[in-house]
């Protein structure tokens, strides 16, 4: 079944800008997203997602550096924790600013890349291998890449 905003979905991810055309099609294919009404729309969907993936990843921080003695784990931990405050916090103000200056939006968004390889290095400095924490860095990345993709020419 074809909706008929899926066109504007079809759209944005066959921008010339949008990289991973099939994982933003991947993206977007919720109800929330089938009933946008516009591009802005879909940047505050995914935004959205941005920010709930954020606050789990960083419920998952806290909840480990609880259960950890050692110092050096503990430092790669403390960073990750400031870049998922940063980057939580980022993903939430994208949307209303782009409503009022879509390069400022896309400023910002392109902040959030930057501090996710901070919390990247921590891991890989400190030896820390923990899957769930990489693919939320992962996750983290991809929306905000989208993000990026989908302001840079709003």
């Amino acid at each position: 079944m074809v909706f008929a905003n899926q066109h504007l979905i079809d759209q944005v991810c066959g921008d010339v800008a949008i990289e991973d055309q099939a994982a933003c099609l991947k993206a977007f294919s919720t109800p929330q997203a089938i009933a946008a009404n516009n591009a802005k729309q879909l940047v505050e969907i995914a935004m959205d997602v941005g920010v709930t993936s954020s606050q789990k990843t960083l419920k998952l921080i806290e909840e480990m550096k609880k259960k950890s003695n050692s110092p050096t784990v503990r430092k790669a931990l403390k960073t990750c924790e400031d870049t998922y405050l940063y980057v939580t916090n980022e993903f939430k103000v994208i949307a209303p600013e782009l409503k009022e200056d879509a390069m400022s939006a896309n400023y910002d968004v392109a902040l959030i890349n930057p501090e996710i390889e901070n919390c990247d290095n921590a891991l890989k400095a400190a030896k820390l291998t923990v899957p769930k924490l990489t693919e939320g860095n992962r996750v983290a990345d991809y929306y905000a890449t989208l993000g990026y993709e989908m302001t840079v020419n709003m």
